[in-house]
């Protein structure tokens, strides 16, 4: 992907299209490069999860390349390889995704496998074997890994009755409990029009994507659009351990957060940058540099369909979890009273607004982020104009939404790890 000569914002360079069979998507056009990336998504994601079988879209999505039509496993991905294909799937929050990166010339083959992915699947038994066998071989290896085990604690306690408290990648009693139906209902229930978001970047036409588009997705179920429940984190007050025998802890902590609608979401950014964002941030001059406590730490706001959270996170010894929680905490509520100093607010607002276009180096992080906008209800122009509400941020703005995040400072905290004081 070349540089913007033009100087002209992300949204005018990107075209909003519809198929003749009324497929949508968005399209950044560049010859530069032979390559195109499409990067799609279908809502829903393990919010679709059946009860009591966490993991099934996470099992789908693994299975997508496990062979399709008439083709098994093998047979699939030669065919991709031999045409230097890439095809890939996974599974956020509220979405699976997939992404597609093709030569040129190869684009009429990448679109009819990517169909045959989609559409007929082969989802065979001793795929479904082996797939099970390996995910459930992940899943005991996290269980000695204080990032996983905390971070499921943290999920399952503040998120407790909703989809976003259930594993992912499922558990050892949910993974067994999956079978082909289910693997084919969650298909059919998720992937369909209504639920899908496209976005592509590179070397193609709108006209050749409209066709493309029809090809590919148009004989999908129209379906019914996924939605997910919304609910606030809860369990907040509370330190849960889960012991693990190891030198140090590993925390992860949290509080409800603003949602993308909020007025306050682009000073609850600027705040949050200034909290815990980077190695100027507050929490790591206080814990890592002037008490040595940690070697990492930070914060950062979650936003997902059904829920926004404010979330940090840092190992430090077992015998200094206490003495690190109670810094973390006495700086939020410093900060929820104090506000920010100008000085901080305006370099972390600069470190936001350049950070952002940073992000915009490659074909596929372009096409992943126009998805993100899409998948998240966001405009063409958000990026543009987010940066515009950054830089607008005043001291007035940041105060008040450092009270409004912070609140009484009361976190949901999870420890993995053997604290001498929990």
């Amino acid at each position: 992907m070349r540089p913007n000569p033009s100087g002209k914002p992300l949204a005018a360079r990107v075209q909003c299209l519809r198929s003749p069979g009324g497929i949508e998507a968005w399209l950044l056009e560049d010859h530069t490069l032979p390559i195109l990336s499409m990067q799609f998504g279908f809502r829903g994601g393990p919010t679709l999860d059946p009860c009591g079988r966490a993991g099934t879209v996470r099992m789908l999505a693994n299975l997508l390349t496990e062979g399709a039509g008439s083709m098994d496993g093998g047979t699939f991905r030669r065919a991709l390889g031999d045409r230097a294909i890439q095809m890939s799937f996974s599974v956020w929050s509220d979405s699976l995704r997939g992404e597609l990166k093709t030569l040129a010339r190869e684009t009429e083959a990448a679109f009819d496998l990517l169909c045959l992915a989609l559409r007929d699947p082969r989802l065979a038994a001793d795929d479904i074997v082996r797939v099970r066998s390996a995910m459930e071989a992940e899943v005991r290896a996290g269980l000695s890994r204080p990032d996983q085990v905390v971070n499921q604690t943290f999920a399952t306690r503040g998120f407790a009755g909703h989809p976003y408290g259930q594993p992912t990648s499922g558990d050892l009693d949910s993974l067994p409990r999956i079978e082909q139906a289910d693997l084919a209902a969650v298909q059919t229930r998720m992937l369909n029009r209504n639920n899908l978001r496209v976005a592509v970047v590179g070397a193609i036409g709108p006209d050749d994507l409209c066709l493309a588009l029809d090809r590919v997705f148009l004989e999908l179920p129209m379906g019914a659009p996924a939605q997910t429940p919304a609910i606030a984190l809860q369990g907040l007050g509370e330190r849960i351990v889960t012991r693990l025998d190891l030198p140090q802890s590993t925390i992860r902590f949290g509080r409800p957060g603003p949602s993308r609608k909020d007025p306050d979401f682009a000073a609850a950014t600027v705040v949050n940058q200034c909290l815990g964002g980077d190695m100027s941030s507050r929490l790591f001059r206080e814990v890592r540099k002037k008490r040595g406590l940690c070697y990492a730490m930070g914060t950062a706001l979650q936003v997902a369909d059904g829920a926004s959270t404010l979330v940090g996170r840092t190992a430090t010894r077992n015998d200094r979890v206490a003495e690190a929680l109670d810094v973390i905490e006495a700086e939020l509520v410093r900060l929820s009273r104090e506000g920010l100093e100008p000085d901080e607010m305006e370099r972390s607002k600069g470190y936001l607004i350049g950070s952002s276009k940073l992000r915009l180096d490659s074909s596929s992080a372009i096409s992943a982020l126009l998805l993100g906008l899409q998948l998240d209800g966001r405009p063409r122009d958000w990026l543009d104009t987010q940066n515009t509400r950054i830089a607008a941020v005043t001291s007035e703005d940041a105060g008040r939404a450092a009270a409004r995040l912070i609140g009484d400072g009361r976190l949901l905290v999870a420890i993995a790890g053997d604290p001498a004081v929990p």
